[in-house]
C-alpha cells in the first residue's frame, strides 16, 4: 500500500469517527433530519432533535464530504487490494 493510499484511508477513518461522535453529540444528522418552517431537525433512529441552522448545515455538509470521501477511498482500496493479490506468488 502506497503512502497516498494510507493517507486517504486514515483520513477516511478519522473523518468517519469524527462524524459519528459529532452526530451523537448533536442528536443525529441532517441526512436523516429535515427542516420545516424555519426550524431545523437532526434525526437518529426516529428521534428528532431541533438544532440551529448552522448546526444543520454543518451536519449536511459533513455528510456530503463523508460520502464523497468514501466514493474515493473505497474504489482506491479495492484497486490496492487487487494489486496486492496479483503480486503474491501462487504455490
Amino acid at each position: 500500500m502506497g503512502a497516498f493510499t494510507k493517507v486517504i484511508s486514515i483520513a477516511w477513518i478519522v473523518n468517519f469517527a469524527v462524524y459519528v461522535v459529532i452526530a451523537a453529540w448533536l442528536g443525529g444528522n441532517a441526512f436523516n433530519g429535515h427542516s420545516e418552517a424555519g426550524h431545523y431537525y437532526l434525526a437518529y433512529h426516529g428521534r428528532a432533535t431541533e438544532v440551529s441552522q448552522t448546526a444543520f448545515e454543518y451536519s449536511r455538509w459533513h455528510t456530503y464530504v463523508l460520502f464523497a470521501h468514501f466514493a474515493i477511498a473505497f474504489p482506491l482500496g479495492m484497486l490496492v487490494r487487487r494489486g496486492s493479490n496479483s503480486a503474491k506468488p501462487v504455490i
